[in-house]
């Protein structure tokens, strides 16, 4: 079989639904979606799978994370329940897989977040992966000054704002810029959220970039590319995240996330050139 060939494509793209379904039979699945989508059916074997999932820059497990991702965040529950299957399938935990729907709450909102949760929760149990005594535990009981300190921590940590240590007596002044909304991010973005231990930062970084990508939010992407380098995304790895979201969120998507990273990458390299300084 030639490299670049059609055929070549297609056993790519077989070899991805092998994985993401944990079936043998792939052959009949790919082509019950062309009978049934046509030309979209083959895209998505021969592109979307034999293509793009089929790069080297990323692990599978961290493709199954950026793409649950946008697919939570676009609300796109149908697709998700073969994606939560596919996560699992490609190394994911269950413990994982939840934290990415309690992560989205904060950056796509909770009632895409609910739906989201209770579609990993279907499949999840199907796969034998249902909490034990059929209840998950609910969120750690923190005082103010616990969501404050480590909110505050976390927020320096991940984009270097400096944030005072101890909470303000006021924090409808703004701690960060934003009025009332500044305070109530620290408190439950960084507090509750960030600082949650069932995902690593580089993790968390990856799904954060990945909804914000999704939803066109190119200002925080602004804030939340260089949190990502900075929490261990290497620039080769989010120039694999973009190219995914080119087939789950839309090429014009991925294009405005890859200009964020373009400039972020010119203004760095300006800054590091201006570092330097004759020596006498």
């Amino acid at each position: 079989m030639t490299k670049g060939t059609h055929e070549a494509r297609r056993q790519r793209g077989l070899d991805v639904l092998r994985t993401l379904s944990g079936s043998d039979n792939v052959e009949a699945q790919a082509q019950r979606l062309e009978d049934t989508n046509g030309p979209l059916g083959s895209f998505i074997v021969d592109f979307a799978l034999g293509d793009i999932w089929s790069r080297p820059g990323l692990s599978r497990r961290d493709r199954s994370l950026v793409v649950i991702s946008v697919l939570a965040a676009l609300n796109q529950t149908r697709q998700l329940k073969a994606h939560v299957r596919g996560a699992i399938n490609h190394g994911m935990t269950a413990v994982e897989v939840r934290e990415v729907m309690t992560h989205m709450c904060g950056y796509a909102g909770f009632p895409r977040a609910i739906d989201a949760m209770q579609v990993a929760n279907e499949v999840l149990s199907d796969m034998g992966h249902a909490p034990k005594g059929g209840a998950l535990q609910p969120a750690e009981r923190l005082s103010d000054e616990e969501r404050w300190t480590r909110g505050a921590e976390g927020l320096s940590a991940i984009t270097g704002a400096s944030i005072p240590a101890t909470r303000p007596a006021d924090t409808g002044n703004g701690p960060v810029g934003l009025g009332p909304l500044g305070g109530i991010a620290v408190d439950f973005c960084f507090g509750d959220i960030w600082s949650r231990t069932e995902l690593i930062h580089r993790d968390r970084s990856v799904l954060v970039v990945s909804v914000l990508a999704a939803l066109g939010r190119t200002d925080e992407l602004k804030i939340h590319i260089p949190a990502a380098i900075k929490n261990g995304v290497t620039v080769d790895e989010l120039e694999e995240m973009i190219v995914t979201y080119a087939a789950y969120a839309g090429f014009p998507f991925a294009v405005e996330c890859r200009n964020v990273l373009s400039k972020h990458l010119k203004s760095t390299s300006k800054d590091l050139s201006g570092d330097k300084t004759p020596k006498n």
